[in-house]
């Protein structure tokens, strides 16, 4: 039988044989330790992100131990017809156009991050590539330069932390909500006042029928695309980097063909997925593989179990560039499927086409390197890397 589930476990080197272990012996699982139930099989993991009804995400919010302050209020803690409002008002703030207007730009920066990476020789991958892309392109998305991105970068950090300090005093995860609350919301207010072209304006703007997004709708909205958008898409083009080091002859043939680098973005993203699982909550008891799991329970759907399971995928340890993935869950499923997903997508491909073109060697030194402690995303927060 296996070991607790514990919050760490995404943070250890090679999580998957344990990953396994849930799947095969007890695939509802309870753990004690963290009063938290864990599904890991694809089916059961398709069919909790397919059935809100079921399945909320507005009783307890889809992050563990999430904070009071977010639920019922984000795009992510909310159930129909709540949340099929204010999406249909996002997605006419953020729309394919939105997008595609980015690509230039993302283009542009990723190409003068690769050119410089290619000088130093050696980088330090979040702090040279992933950062300031990202913060590069959330700023173009929010009116923002890629400098105040940046400075907020320690709040999107400690926000997805559930440390809790030994002295009592604040969680860093909720003083974390605190400040990046207070500073966007002073943003959503001058926007108001004086409108421009990025999204907060827009999703000021956007009606659908008379409904409107409330001021409190925009901030916390804008606080999900900067929180998740950086941690997912950090994550994402870390453990792409993870994987290219990781899979013998990977990144010879992606440098020697740079139109498989959208199939290592996909592929990448089952294989090590970024976002490991998120919360839902049982509106009734749950019958599922002889357990039952009580309404109202904390249970973490995880996608990092899922995208591995023999089931679904075969040889699902084996990164496959050509393996046909289109119902793999690393951006969700169903009626919370990720906004930001086309954007996300995009930014990758980009970025490693160019980091690609430039870089002869790919070799990061893993005694240096650490990990993200966050329990519901896996990835790197330090990661040098030799190119040339």
């Amino acid at each position: 039988m296996a070991d607790d589930y514990v919050f760490a476990v995404p943070q250890r080197d090679d999580p998957y044989p344990f990953y396994r272990e849930l799947r095969d012996e007890d695939p509802a699982h309870f753990s004690a330790t963290e009063d938290i139930w864990v599904l890991t099989r694809f089916a059961d993991c398709v069919a909790a992100f397919s059935d809100w009804q079921t399945w909320s995400s507005e009783r307890r919010g889809n992050l563990l131990n999430d904070m009071p302050q977010r639920i019922g209020k984000t795009l992510g803690t909310t159930d129909p017809p709540r949340h099929t409002t204010a999406r249909k008002l996002v997605n006419k703030a953020f729309t394919p156009r939105t997008v595609a207007v980015l690509e230039p730009t993302i283009r542009a920066h990723a190409r003068a991050l690769a050119t410089s990476a290619r000088e130093r020789g050696t980088i330090e991958y979040v702090h040279d590539i992933a950062a300031p892309l990202n913060a590069n392109v959330l700023g173009a998305m929010f009116g923002m330069s890629e400098d105040d991105v940046l400075r907020m970068r320690p709040w999107l950090d400690d926000f997805f932390t559930r440390e809790v300090p030994e002295d009592g005093s604040e969680p860093p995860h909720v003083a974390a909500m605190a400040k990046l609350r207070g500073a966007l919301d002073d943003l959503a207010t001058a926007r108001a006042a004086d409108p421009g072209d990025d999204l907060i304006s827009a999703m000021i703007a956007a009606e659908d029928e008379g409904a409107r997004l409330s001021h409190e709708q925009v901030v916390v909205t804008t606080m999900t695309f900067l929180t998740a958008g950086f941690e997912s898409t950090n994550n994402l083009l870390t453990n792409i980097a993870h994987a290219l080091a990781q899979n013998e002859g990977l990144f010879e043939t992606v440098r020697a063909n740079l139109s498989l680098v959208a199939a290592l973005a996909e592929e990448g993203s089952r294989w090590d997925s970024a976002a490991q699982g998120f919360v839902r909550t049982p509106t009734k008891d749950v019958e599922l593989h002889g357990r039952t799991i009580p309404e109202g329970s904390q249970v973490l759907v995880h996608i990092g179990s899922a995208n591995r399971d023999e089931r679904q995928f075969p040889d699902p340890d084996v990164f496959q560039l050509d393996r046909v993935t289109a119902r793999q869950l690393a951006f969700g499923h169903g009626t919370h499927f990720c906004v930001g997903a086309p954007l996300g997508r995009m930014l990758a491909r980009i970025s490693w086409e160019e980091l690609l073109a430039v870089a002869d060697r790919w070799e990061p030194d893993y005694t240096a390197a650490r990990r993200v402690a966050t329990p519901n995303f896996r990835g790197f927060i330090h990661l040098p890397v030799t190119i040339c």
